[in-house]
Order: C-alpha cells, then structure tokens, then sequence
C-alpha cells in the first residue's frame, strides 16, 4: 500500500499514486462483503442520493459491482474533472489530507470494512471513500468546491502556528465545516432535500438515520458550532439550495481569514 510520508507532496507523480498496491490482495472474503455492501446501500439510496451522485454513478458503472480497479478509476476520473484516487495507510494528519485534496488528489482507504460494521463504520474504509465520495467528484462544481476549501483550509492551518489553541479550534471547526458538507450534507432538488455527503451514500444506516431526523438550512457559523462524533450516526443535518451555497461559505472563510 502506497506511504504517504515517503512522497514529497508538491511533487506526487502519476506513477507514485498505485505505488506499493496490490489490487489482488484482496480475499474471497472481502469481495463476498463488497457486494453485499453495495447491494443493501442501493437499495436504500433510491430517491436519498443527490443527482451528482447518480450520475457519477452511471458513469462508474461496472466498475462498483466488484470491487474497483483503482487505475480504471483514475483513468475516468482524470479524464472528467481531472481527479485521481491515492490509496494511503490509516488517517492522515489534517494538513497533509488537505494539501493532498487541494491538488485533486483523493486519498482513500483500502481495506473492506468487516461482517460487523455493515450498517456504519466509524473509520472510513475503501467502500466508504469509493461509493459514498467518488462518484461525486464526476461533477466538475462539487470537485472544484473540493479542492478550493482544501486549499483555503490547507492555507489558513499553514499559518497558524503548531500546538496552539488556536490551531485547535480551527481544525475542530474545519472538521466540523467537511462533516456536515461532503460527509453529511443535503442539497435541494426539486424541493426536496438530497443527500451529496459520503458518509450518507455510503451507509444504510446514515440513511435510515437521516430519514428519521430531518434536517436544517445551512449555516456556517452553525456548523463551526456543532458537535459530532464520527463514531455515530450524525446528530444533525444540513442542507443547501445549490453548490453556490458551499462557494459562498468559502468566500465567507477566506474572509475571516485573509487568505486569497
């Protein structure tokens, strides 16, 4: 599997995205679960799932029903929006996770969540960041919106000094900020609300939780004041009138922060 501390992140080349991973290390086993995952996530996505998402998904395809060809789908990808998938070992520190999508470079998990976290998972895994994010990143606007926060955020980390209180709250907020955007966020279509947030798409229990608890119009300030765990189901939802929503709450930080 590719380590992500032996690159230098302002130089990652193509050939260093698949370094070290072995597609055919996957069992028997962790195949049986792929599919059984995304049986059940289909069948509660229909009418949740935004349309960026449905849309992605037709355009992956036969990629999702096995488990997917990381190339094939860096080939898609780059030729779309010009995105392309790492697969990296464990959580990354902030900073570098967010350098890392502010150069449309998505890190994902590799391994296939187990028999027992079907439903949810509280550590994302290679079905969470592949069905429940990549299909959005076909859609050039919520790609964009991406990489730009990624990079403000990268940006204001940068020049906040390590081990601060400062630097603490900032990242709890901006952890907050991508919870209840690309995690966990709604968009209205039609009048009604749909899900874009991974976190959502890639669960049946987000869905069925989500159904139950309705949701609220989005609010940045809101959402830096929210509690959340990732362990759980979310506490709350939010959700927006359009992808202008997220670019005028990037504009809104930029100026709080005087980054350009």
């Amino acid at each position: 599997m590719s380590r992500i501390t032996d690159l230098s992140l302002d130089e990652i080349k193509n050939s260093d995205l698949l370094e070290g991973f072995d597609f055919n290390a996957y069992d028997e086993g962790d195949k049986e679960r792929w599919k059984i995952l995304l049986d059940g996530v289909l069948e509660v996505q229909s009418g949740v799932a935004c349309n960026s998402y449905t849309e992605g998904m037709k355009a992956l395809g036969e990629n999702f029903s096995d488990i997917p060809r990381l190339d094939l789908l860096n080939n898609k990808l780059v030729n779309q929006t010009g995105w392309k998938v790492m697969p990296v070992n464990g959580i990354l520190p902030c900073e570098e996770f967010y350098k890392l999508l502010s150069q449309k470079v998505f890190p994902s998990a590799t391994f296939v969540r187990d028999w027992h976290s079907q439903a949810f998972t509280g550590y994302p895994d290679l079905f969470h960041d592949a069905v429940g994010h990549l299909p959005l990143f076909f859609d050039p606007a919520f790609s964009e919106f991406v990489s730009k926060s990624s990079d403000i955020i990268y940006k204001i980390l940068k020049q906040t000094p390590n081990g601060s209180a400062e630097k603490e709250k900032l990242i709890q907020n901006f952890s907050r900020y991508g919870w209840f955007t690309w995690e966990t966020g709604l968009i209205k279509e039609n009048g009604q609300a749909k899900a874009y947030g991974g976190a959502i798409l890639s669960s049946s229990g987000e869905t069925e939780n989500l159904q139950s608890r309705g949701y609220d119009k989005f609010d940045l300030q809101e959402v830096f004041n929210q509690d959340y765990t990732d362990k759980e189901f979310s506490c709350r939802y939010f959700v927006i009138d359009s992808y202008d929503d997220l670019f005028a709450s990037l504009e809104a930080i930029k100026t709080s922060f005087n980054v350009n």
